[in-house]
């Protein structure tokens, strides 16, 4: 077998290695870097005898056996089935994605916005053809969206909202569409170069922009004006900050720069002292805009970006910084990823004129021209041209370790640097495997340490399959428990770096939390514990509860049922006393109140062993009500048990 089954790098002084088809990527010590190099091409008697002078029988043996275990989980070296291999060259059918640069004619921005909509005679500031552009576009999005459930409209401006008036109501007009269409639709409204007051030396020479994100139609004229409005004098970063991240449901902003030179190591920095939760360093559009750009000097400032997020990450000061939150996010996920750019057939872009382009990166260059939304047009052939995009379709990324985490990047870059855009650029592809290594290398000095990279995303929105917010103004339960128990206890997701703790909680437990589930054994070991926190039941919230200094001092998990509106729960205190607390029954009853909000539960449910009258005291002093039995359903010790039942409706908590 070929040796890049497995592929082996150093990064820093440390050892990894990584699976290309699986994603599966872990840290290596020195003997297990050694028996990597033969592994699996090599038989293991071999691996023994070429090792024997460097190691232990019994410590190679070892090695081996977990390398085994990893395949036998299908973590490594899982072969594919003829099915999945087919899946890789599947197109992904549904438009997803539509940038939209309305015409500016007889646009302006002089007047303070009025309440008049864009359909009425009387509005001064009106382009008929952004109009017409506007609403064809969001008929165009909804009807080739197919299956696609979790769509983006994308207005593009420049230097601020030419008219917002216009805007707020194509806003409006495309989420209620949306809404009434059966889709969840997230609307932005993306302003490159916004003028400053002051520019941080970091930001000089870069291209600054906004994006507003929107999800509540109520919301969005307020929203806008009031952005639109600021920028009538040069904001300060920290006054920008302020009034694109309001405080408020169903919208949301970002920061996105574009890197006019290559130094750009600073910007993550100054953008998160002056206050913003999402940053985004667009470097596909650095490319695009100069493709004399050498990536490998692009690369140092990538790493320095990487390590100032991973430093305040591991200082729990948690924000989105892409492109390296949604590529720790990948690996995390270590789903693998065959295309990145969903140009042409999942994304599509109209400029001012109504002309159709693949993507936003593309606009105004001819031989992309797809069609025209005035003209209702659309040459299906021109389109199918970019089914053939991806890392299995692309000949060099056929071979690389990188490919599935790449995906096969950016047909606009690999355009603007070789002409084609299904040839990827040498350099740029070596810049994106030691950018891939960094990354990993980062990943898991953070893991190690126990940043949870879930809690990123549940605090700042959840991310769809091409890397999109799915809902803005719906925390997580993480979030909004953690709001709620702010002045009794704490409250987090379990982790990876909990497994000790978790396992010494776990075994010989006679709790219902261990015993009275699909497992009911009084073993567990680290390694299961740690898979709990890496991959979670889909249905499950499980969460460590923590006392005002951070300390664990208990554990809850809660579990929807099959019928609509009730659920499961289980609680777990670790010191008995404790379920005597009256700081800690407030707290769990408010923890009860925002799951069965957050999981639209009407009833839970939650069970006790005959044992744990502490445990069914402080049920009944939060207010649950015993609701009966379940005869000989625990077998423990030789014998069959009963398990009570206790209930709670949520409206009454």
């Amino acid at each position: 077998m070929p040796r890049d089954l497995i592929e082996r790098f150093r990064e820093d002084d440390r050892r990894f290695a990584v699976d290309p088809e699986t994603c599966f990527c872990f840290e290596c010590d020195a003997i297990s870097w050694d028996v990597l190099e033969y592994y699996p091409h090599t038989p293991v008697n071999r691996i023994y005898h070429l090792l024997e002078g460097q190691y232990r029988r019994e410590e190679l043996t070892e090695v081996v056996g977990e390398l085994e275990w990893l395949r036998a989980t299908k973590s490594i070296l899982a072969v594919p089935k003829r099915e999945d291999l087919l899946k890789a060259f599947e197109v992904e059918r549904g438009l997803k994605k539509l940038s939209v640069a309305l015409s500016r004619e007889g646009a302006g921005n002089d007047s303070p916005p009025t309440s008049r909509r864009w359909f009425s005679k009387n509005e001064p500031h009106v382009s008929e053809t952004a109009v017409e552009i506007g609403r064809k576009a969001v008929a165009l999005l909804l009807n080739r969206s197919g299956i696609q459930n979790d769509l983006h409209l994308e207005f593009i401006e420049d230097r601020t909202i030419h008219a917002p008036e216009l805007i707020a109501d194509l806003c409006e007009y495309a989420l209620n569409m949306a809404r009434v269409a059966g889709k969840r639709l997230t609307v932005a409204v993306h302003v490159a170069d916004w003028p400053l007051s002051s520019v941080p030396e970091a930001l000089k020479g870069h291209a600054v922009g906004v994006k507003l994100e929107i999800v509540d139609a109520a919301a969005a004229r307020e929203y806008i004006r009031a952005v639109w409005a600021g920028n009538h004098s040069p904001p300060t970063l920290p006054r920008l900050a302020k009034a694109i991240q309001p405080a408020a449901a169903g919208i949301g902003g970002r920061i996105v720069v574009r890197p006019n030179h290559a130094a750009f190591g600073k910007v993550v920095e100054v953008l998160d002292d002056a206050g913003f939760s999402v940053i985004e360093i667009d470097t596909d559009a650095a490319y695009v805009a100069h493709p004399g750009l050498d990536p490998g000097l692009m690369l140092e400032s990538l790493r320095q970006s990487a390590v100032y997020y991973a430093e305040r990450l591991l200082a729990h000061h948690y924000f989105k910084l892409d492109p390296m939150a949604s590529l720790f996010w990948r690996i995390y996920n270590g789903t693998p990823l065959w295309r990145s750019d969903p140009a042409g057939t999942n994304e599509l872009a109209i400029d001012e004129t109504g002309a159709i382009y693949p993507c936003r990166n593309l606009m105004g260059v001819d031989a992309f021209l797809l069609g025209s939304v005035a003209e209702s047009t659309l040459d299906e052939d021109a389109v199918r041209r970019f089914e053939d995009v991806g890392s299995v379709t692309t000949a060099p990324c056929i071979r690389c370790w990188a490919r599935n985490f790449c995906g096969g990047g950016a047909v606009a870059v690999h355009h603007a640097f070789t002409g084609s855009f299904r040839t990827p650029h040498d350099p740029w592809c070596d810049m994106q495997r030691a950018w891939m290594r960094a990354a990993i290398a980062a990943f898991q000095l953070l893991s190690s340490k126990g940043v949870h990279f879930e809690r990123i995303y549940n605090t700042l929105g959840h991310l769809t399959s091409d890397g999109g917010y799915r809902r803005l103004g719906k925390p997580s339960l993480f979030t909004l428990a953690r709001a709620a128990l702010t002045m009794t206890i704490g409250v987090r997701p379990i982790e990876e770096a909990d497994a000790p703790l978790l396992t010494q909680w776990e075994n010989w437990n006679e709790s219902a939390y261990f015993l009275f589930n699909e497992t009911g054994v009084l073993l567990a070991t680290k390694y299961d514990r740690e898979m709990d926190s890496l991959h979670p039941r889909e249905t499950d919230h499980e969460l460590v509860l923590l006392r005002k200094n951070g300390t664990p001092f208990g554990l809850f998990k809660v579990r929807p049922d099959r019928i609509p509106g009730a659920a499961h729960a289980w609680g777990h205190l670790h010191d008995e006393k404790d379920y005597a607390a009256e700081t800690i029954r407030k707290g769990f009853r408010a923890l009860l109140k925002e799951a069965a909000g957050q999981q639209a539960i009407r009833r839970l449910t939650v069970p006790a062993a005959p044992w744990e009258t502490a445990l069914q005291a402080f049920l009944e002093a939060v207010g649950f009500t015993r609701e009966g039995v379940l005869r000989e359903a625990l077998y423990l010790h030789g014998r069959y048990h009963d398990v009570a039942l206790f209930s709670i409706a949520a409206d009454t908590l």
